[in-house]
């Protein structure tokens, strides 16, 4: 199944089909899938599935691992922006910083707007800025946003 039949699957059906449809997907790798079962146990649109915050942290991070950018970036806005989690702005800037890296542009990112945005120190950018680069090293297996 390709991303548009995935997303076309996410809002055309209940969630609780969808996550029937997407959940063998997810266990193949499907780092799409990954995504949206994270979106639906973060947001449920309908009552077919209840929030699961600790479930969809996982999707989202599981994605991630698998080099969704998307899945990258809705961590960064989380720990920024979001009621679900305590805010954390150098957390953000690090998962944002990591998408910059993977996309060889960080010279110019969302990184950038969380130091702006929050005041982000220059030892708290600099920190954040090596965790991302010590995460990369590692292919985010031993990376400590992704345990």
């Amino acid at each position: 199944m390709n991303e548009e039949e995935i997303i076309s699957v996410f809002y055309s059906k209940s969630h609780y089909e969808s996550y029937k449809i997407l959940m063998p997907l997810a266990e193949n790798g499907n780092a799409i899938a990954q995504y949206f079962l994270g979106l639906m146990h973060l947001y449920p649109i309908d009552q077919t599935i209840e929030i699961d915050i600790e479930k969809g942290f996982m999707f989202l991070k599981i994605a991630a691992k698998n080099n969704h950018i998307p899945a990258l970036e809705h961590l960064g806005n989380l720990f920024a922006y979001s009621d679900l989690v305590e805010l954390n702005p150098q957390k953000s800037h690090t998962y944002f910083y990591l998408v910059a890296l993977k996309q060889n542009s960080t010279d110019i990112g969302y990184h950038q707007i969380i130091e702006d945005e929050f005041k982000l120190s220059k030892a708290e950018i600099m920190e954040s800025m090596a965790k991302a680069v010590e995460c990369m090293k590692e292919s985010f297996d031993n990376c400590y946003l992704f345990n």
